[in-house]
């Protein structure tokens, strides 16, 4: 995955926010809600608390960050597909508003059918990570670690069926070693218990365990992605750490959406907006520093991504027989 940019067309990221205030163009008229289907804490949060100030002041009105957790997501999606179509209730997502529902049974909704994109913000790596007093000290340390402790191991995630629990039911499928699975509410309440030690490793988004690394209180050990993270320099990718792990890759990305039928109108604005806020240096600077690497894309292909990722990781969590209850 290379750190690139693709940047929105003129035409909706300009002429939109230029001239009369918004609310005199008819949308919005009220406060807008964006919905966060996380506890506080992990990427999608993160970014809508760095965006939403500076939204509300290019569209006119609040857009308040509100969290709805609970159920691998699909608590506050489903309020979000649910809600009123009129572009004042929006989804800050991340891949798991897609892959949790996919391992329920029965499926509670269809993501890609339910909502419109209104653009994908960033993609954001995964990263395991352990306590700073945890024995291992590098990925080869872990990899014997686990293979020692086979089901005595915890691992924290954001719920069930997300792909955070992926990573570590990959990890296991490949490595031939047993992990036990603790679902969360987000990344947030899985790193507190990681640092109270009632798991032993989280399988978290770059910026909802950045903070943790930073601070000492946790050691990165492996990227999940393909490549050195810029911003974790020395960790090195969980694929090249083992030829089992050769196709190992988990991350995940942040997303705006709202309820199918939402007008072109309000999708315009809120799609200029976001654009306009994530490239001013200052905001583009936060979350650069983050971990997210910016795609800002249109709302047509934004579509076409969610409608490509529920096909891909549907087929691969069919396969590895993940199921959860709603």
């Amino acid at each position: 995955m290379q750190r690139r940019t693709l940047f929105a067309t003129p035409l909706l990221a300009a002429p939109l926010l230029r001239g009369r205030p918004a609310a005199a163009q008819g949308w919005p008229d009220r406060p807008i809600t964006m919905v966060v289907p996380f506890a506080p804490g992990g990427s999608p949060d993160i970014a809508a608390r760095i965006l939403a100030p500076r939204m509300s002041e290019l569209l006119g009105q609040p857009v308040a960050v509100e969290n709805r957790s609970g159920a691998g997501s699909t608590i506050g999606t489903r309020s979000v597909i649910q809600a009123r179509p009129d572009g004042n209730t929006v989804l800050m997502g991340s891949i798991s508003i897609m892959m949790a529902p996919l391992a329920m049974d029965p499926v509670p909704f269809d993501t890609a059918a339910s909502l419109r994109a209104i653009s994908l913000l960033a993609t954001v790596p995964y990263i395991l990570v352990v306590r700073a007093d945890a024995p291992p000290r590098d990925l080869a340390g872990f990899h014997e670690w686990a293979r020692a402790n086979g089901g005595k191991l915890n691992y924290g995630s954001s719920g069930t069926g997300t792909p955070l629990h992926m990573g570590g039911v990959l990890y296991s499928l490949m490595m031939g070693v047993e992990l036990t699975h603790v679902a969360y509410r987000g990344t947030g309440p899985a790193m507190a218990d990681l640092l109270a030690g009632q798991v032993q490793m989280v399988f978290g988004d770059l910026p909802g365990v950045m903070p943790h690394i930073r601070s000492g209180a946790v050691r990165p050990l492996a990227s999940l992605v393909k490549r050195e993270v810029p911003e974790l320099p020395g960790v090195p990718p969980m694929s090249g750490s083992d030829p089992r792990l050769a196709e190992y890759e988990v991350y995940t990305w942040t997303l705006l959406s709202g309820p199918k039928a939402t007008p072109d109108l309000p999708v315009q604005k809120l799609h200029a907006a976001m654009v306009t806020a994530a490239r001013e240096p200052g905001l583009a600077a936060r979350l650069a520093e983050m971990g997210f690497v910016p795609v800002l894309n249109s709302p047509p292909e934004a579509d076409a991504f969610l409608a490509a990722e529920q096909a891909k990781w549907g087929d691969i969590i069919r396969r590895a027989g993940v199921r959860a209850e709603l």
